[in-house]
């Protein structure tokens, strides 16, 4: 099958990109309303469990690499401390809406700034510092944000080693968004041969308020890849992007390095404190076990294996770091594998075998190698700065040259042009 040239900026490369974000938002809204109660997949004779508490999840953790994306991915740091900025931000919107009685979306109010501020600080031994000792010294944070959270002189704010709890404190959905949600369920219901996926009759209050809930997450996710996308296109993102490839011609070339790297941090954190505060919106607790190295660890996992320096890598990743380990410790029969091998902590294994496989096989993460099927059938081609036509995309179209894909640079679903090498798993999104 012929490779199809896309022109970017033209009618059909509009086309394309609407119809790709379209078929996004379709499958979230079906996926949405088939798992807004607990549901499970069967594969065989496995049974693989997807809920509304999951994907949720996945969305908060989402958010955070997507703040490490603009750290690590976009301005080459060795980060390795996002856990302390989501439990941060978790902690902060625990302590509002449970002791103050803040609304949840309220609390970001402040949270945002405290992150962004505590960020652009920690982020100041970043500009004497890389390397490992960068990383050290950011997971030496990851690792000591669960003791800070226990001690006896915060525990009347943080709760010790309990946790602060919000469970009083709960999202309802607004009459008219369950109106919507009841008829579009209606909707879906009558779908032949898959209707019965979404359920029967109207939703339950429960599954309102969580679908409420999903959507407020949905919304929140999207102006944060929004806001970042347009960052990465800024005299601050190609900054950042400089320092990544070239930290002394970036600065030969008038980089402010100082301000650019405290920024990315800055921005990171902020981006780890709205995570944390998604996360406890859905969990109702905010408790020390569930921000410490490890999940500092998981989140650079998800980095790596969705794709490091793009957008819709951090999507895959948060999907990743919620879904895999859990799966994997639900499979209970794989043919040719004995059963006794399947048995305990094999999530983590599991997890492991998959990141180490993929530095192999797809080293630019699983976005990467999506690209690069999609190139075998669509590739969008940058059009110069002047707004003429390429050469390269003349040839192409015209039948002239059967190498255009080694001529043509794909240009992301983001409109921003790859960048990195092939191979090494830093193209921008």
């Amino acid at each position: 099958m012929a490779t199809k040239y896309i022109l970017a900026g033209t009618s059909q490369h509009k086309v394309w990109k609407y119809a790709t974000w379209g078929l996004f938002i379709l499958l979230v809204i079906l996926v949405a309303f088939a798992y807004v109660d607990t549901g499970s997949i069967e594969i065989g004779d496995n049974k693989y469990n997807l809920s509304m508490i999951r994907i949720a999840k996945a969305v908060s953790f989402g958010i955070a690499i997507l703040g490490l994306q603009c750290v690590v991915g976009f301005t080459g740091q060795v980060a390795l401390g996002q856990s302390f900025f989501v439990g941060t931000g978790a902690y902060l919107t625990a302590w509002l809406v449970a002791d103050h009685q803040w609304p949840y979306l309220l609390t970001l109010v402040v949270v945002i700034p405290f992150c962004f501020l505590i960020g652009m600080i920690l982020g100041l031994p970043a500009l004497r510092i890389k390397g490992l000792y960068l990383a050290l010294i950011t997971l030496g944070m990851a690792a000591v944000f669960p003791s800070i959270v226990k001690l006896d002189s915060l525990s009347e704010q943080t709760g010790g080693s309990g946790g602060k709890s919000t469970s009083e404190s709960k999202l309802e959905s607004p009459e008219w968004a369950t109106s919507i949600f009841d008829g579009i369920a209606g909707v879906l219901q009558q779908i032949p041969f898959f209707g019965q996926y979404f359920g029967d009759g109207d939703l339950s209050s429960r599954e309102a308020d969580r679908m409420w809930k999903f959507l407020l997450f949905m919304i929140v996710a999207s102006i944060c890849f929004w806001l970042v996308n347009n960052l990465i296109k800024s005299r601050p993102g190609r900054a950042m992007r400089a320092i990544r490839d070239n930290e002394t011609g970036a600065a030969v070339s008038g980089v402010d390095l100082a301000m650019t790297k405290t920024l990315a941090f800055g921005v990171s954190s902020a981006l780890g404190g709205v995570a944390g505060t998604i996360y406890v919106m859905e969990v109702g607790i905010a408790s020390p076990d569930d921000f410490t190295q490890l999940l500092a660890i998981n989140l650079i996992v998800g980095l790596v294996v969705g794709g490091v320096g793009t957008l819709s890598g951090a999507v895959v990743g948060g999907l990743v770091v919620v879904l895999i380990p859990d799966w994997a410790a639900s499979t209970e029969s794989v043919a040719g594998v004995p059963e006794r091998w399947l048995q305990g902590p094999t999530g983590g294994f599991l997890l492991g075998v998959m990141l180490i496989a993929l530095t192999f096989v797809l080293p630019g993460g699983i976005v990467a190698g999506f690209r690069k099927l999609r190139a075998r059938f669509v590739q969008v081609v940058p059009r110069p700065p002047d707004g003429s036509i390429p050469a390269a995309f003349a040839a192409a179209t015209a039948g002239a040259t059967t190498s255009g894909e080694a001529m043509l640079s794909s240009e992301s679903d983001d409109e921003l042009v790859h960048s990195g090498p092939s191979e090494g798993g830093t193209s921008d999104e």
